[in-house]
Order: structure tokens, then C-alpha cells, then sequence
């Protein structure tokens, strides 16, 4: 796989994440998985464009790097390696939800993306994700 760029604006979430990233077991896979010791809370990005969309479409459609809860009955998720802005390195986590909203990307990063990138609400925002020989 080549890298697949996307292109979007950092949006607000609902401030959930923090919670989800928090859990032992998942902060663990993050850290053995992706090598990522992971900032509470993702950094979320609204695809805008059409060609990205498309891009993001097929990207999801795509097994990624699992994270596994211990509890079958809880959220799965899959990752992929992720540069944000050229300057952030971190992982894109696709939750395994219904109703998940198409065009929403969450990334968890060792750092705040926002505050590293100095990133404001609607700042556009390139989402470089990795091919795995990268990772």
C-alpha cells in the first residue's frame, strides 16, 4: 500500500475519547502495537474534500491494526500509522460502531496534536497515513 493522504479541518468532538484512551488494556495496545504512549483524547478531523472522502472510504474498508477489548461485547477498533501535518506521528483509531459519521477521522498521538500543531477549530488539516513498511 502507498501512503494515502487525506485532507480535512480539525473539528471539536464530544470528549469521549479521553476515557477510551485512558483504559489500561487499550493504552497498552497503543504502546505495543503502534509504539504510541498515548496523550489522553483524540484529535478529530472532518474530511471535506471529495477526492479524500473517497480515499477514507476505501482506507476504512481495509483491515488496520486491531485494538481488542478483553470484554468481546466492547468496541474494536482498528488503527493505522498516521503523520499529521507532515510534523505529528500517531495513529488513526476507526471505532467499530453503528452510526459512526463517515467523514470523521479521530487520531491519538504520545502528544496533543492541537496544542503541538497549535491546530484551531476549521484549521485544515493532512493526514499522511503510512504505508506499513513505515510503520
Amino acid at each position: 500500500m502507498e501512503d494515502i493522504v487525506l485532507r480535512g479541518v480539525a473539528v471539536s468532538g464530544l470528549g469521549k475519547a479521553a476515557q477510551f484512551t485512558d483504559l489500561p488494556w487499550v493504552w497498552r495496545q497503543f504502546a505495543d502495537k503502534l509504539k504510541l504512549n498515548v496523550w489522553p483524547g483524540t484529535f478529530n478531523v472532518r474530511i471535506v474534500d471529495p477526492e479524500s472522502r473517497s480515499l477514507w472510504e476505501r482506507l476504512r474498508q481495509r483491515p488496520g491494526i486491531p485494538i481488542d477489548p478483553p470484554d468481546p461485547s466492547a468496541c474494536v477498533a482498528w488503527c493505522y500509522p498516521v503523520v499529521v501535518n507532515e510534523w505529528i506521528r500517531g495513529a488513526i483509531v476507526l471505532p467499530h460502531v453503528p452510526g459512526y459519521p463517515s467523514d470523521q477521522v479521530e487520531v491519538v498521538a504520545a502528544e496533543s496534536i492541537r496544542a503541538g500543531l497549535n491546530v484551531g477549530e476549521g484549521a485544515s488539516v493532512t493526514l499522511r497515513v503510512l504505508a506499513p513498511t513505515e510503520e
